[in-house]
């Protein structure tokens, strides 16, 4: 596999490399926490990172083992996490290396200079997801927490002083799963349950409270009846007609994560027809457009904790308004609100024939600039992936190569 990352800056390019270098825990640094620099109070919750302006913390898979690195943007080189002198890092003793069979999931970097990170055992072991602890260099590891049978985690939603929390899914035998937050103190012990998270999800942080966003069906429609010998337009049409008479209701709200308390910030209706909202919370503002089939959102709006609000029109290009109009898949339009950066909001659009773009939307004037930006994959033409930011910058992945192996099994 092959990747090559490189930094946006000001919606330009500056490329920085990721490769291999020998173990020099220098590089690495004491304290990776994004947000450490504008946290107000540190019992304030907040997202957590895997790295700051500096450099992050990735993985490395070589053939029959891993290796936990950490990605200095200065040099342009991965680091293992490992102290250790000419050590091959393809062993228990070095503090970087992961089995092979196991699968790590996530890196996160905390603001007391420790990394926290999530492994999935072999298909072999007994438990599900084990949850770590070391230091930023990574060593003093040490297990904080497993999942047992019948349950599992994939990530860290936040974290604070005290705890860290993680959504926990447990599926009894012969019943449907369910996701409760949990939380889980840095000492270690066992999971405390918060919040039901069947019907929301954690989109960010304010200060003590989660801000969530919840959607619920309640009004099912009427299920159509399909003509014998109908056209395809005709079925699409039908189809289109009872997905739209489906209809619920999305909303973003805080939740005090010590009394439970709810504070709605906007709540809308939505259909099945994917009439819903785009959602990005970043720097205490709820950012969103609208999100359809074959059209494009008219206006950007958000919304900041303390009720303050804004709006600005998008003037589409032409031809890419026609496009999505036009599109026989029916299946073009917004897809996601990535990020805010120098006052633009990056939107990924699914395009003719599913090819997916992204635009730079100016909150300023609502001009919207394609960012031509792309790798192939597959064989297939599509945007850069976006790994990370700054203030003013973006980490990105500027291409990614995987091929096929064959094992042969031997005696």
């Amino acid at each position: 596999m092959k990747k090559t990352a490189a930094l946006i800056l000001a919606l330009g390019v500056a490329a920085v490399l990721a490769a291999c270098s020998a173990p020099a825990s220098d590089n690495v640094p004491e304290s990776a926490g994004e947000n450490a620099a504008v946290q107000a109070d540190p019992h304030d919750l907040r997202l957590l990172q895997v790295g700051n302006e500096a450099g992050r913390y990735g993985v490395a898979y070589q053939n029959d083992h891993a290796v936990l690195c950490y990605i200095d943007y200065a040099s342009a080189s991965d680091t293992a996490l490992c102290a250790q002198p000419s050590c091959n890092h393809d062993s228990e003793s070095c503090t970087a290396y992961i089995p092979g069979g196991e699968i790590v999931s996530s890196v996160y970097a905390l603001d007391d200079g420790n990394i926290a990170f999530i492994v999935s055992p072999g298909s072999n072991a007994e438990g599900g997801s084990i949850l770590y602890l070391a230091d930023s260099a990574g060593g003093d590891r040490r297990k904080l927490f497993q999942a047992s049978s019948g349950q599992d985690f994939w990530e860290l939603t936040c974290a604070d002083d005290q705890y860290l929390y993680f959504p926990l899914q447990t599926t009894p035998q012969a019943e449907a799963s369910t996701t409760k937050l949990c939380r889980l103190p840095l000492s270690g012990g066992e999971p405390e349950e918060l919040l039901d998270l069947d019907d929301a999800q954690v989109i960010g942080t304010s200060g003590r409270y989660l801000v969530c966003h919840a959607s619920r069906y309640d009004q099912p429609g009427q299920e159509p009846v399909f003509p014998d010998n109908g056209s395809q337009e005709e079925i699409n049409r039908l189809t289109h007609e009872y997905l739209a008479s489906c209809k619920g209701t999305s909303r973003v709200f805080l939740r005090n994560i010590d009394d439970g308390t709810e504070t709605e910030l906007d709540s809308w209706t939505v259909t099945m027809d994917n009439d819903d909202r785009a959602l990005l919370w970043q720097d205490g503002r709820l950012y969103w457009c609208e999100m359809g089939w074959n059209r494009l959102p008219q206006s950007f709006h958000w919304r900041a904790a303390d009720g303050q609000t804004g709006e600005v029109a998008i003037s589409w290009p032409e031809p890419l308004l026609q496009e999505v109009k036009n599109d026989s898949n029916e299946t073009a339009g917004v897809s996601r609100l990535e990020t805010v950066v120098q006052n633009r909001a990056l939107l990924q659009i699914t395009g003719r024939e599913n090819q997916s773009l992204r635009y730079a939307v100016n909150l300023s004037d609502g001009s919207a600039t394609e960012i031509p930006l792309q790798y192939e994959s597959n064989g297939r033409e599509q945007p850069v992936a976006i790994l990370g930011r700054s203030s003013d910058s973006l980490l990105v992945e500027m291409e990614m190569q995987m091929k096929e192996v064959t094992y042969i099994q031997k005696d």
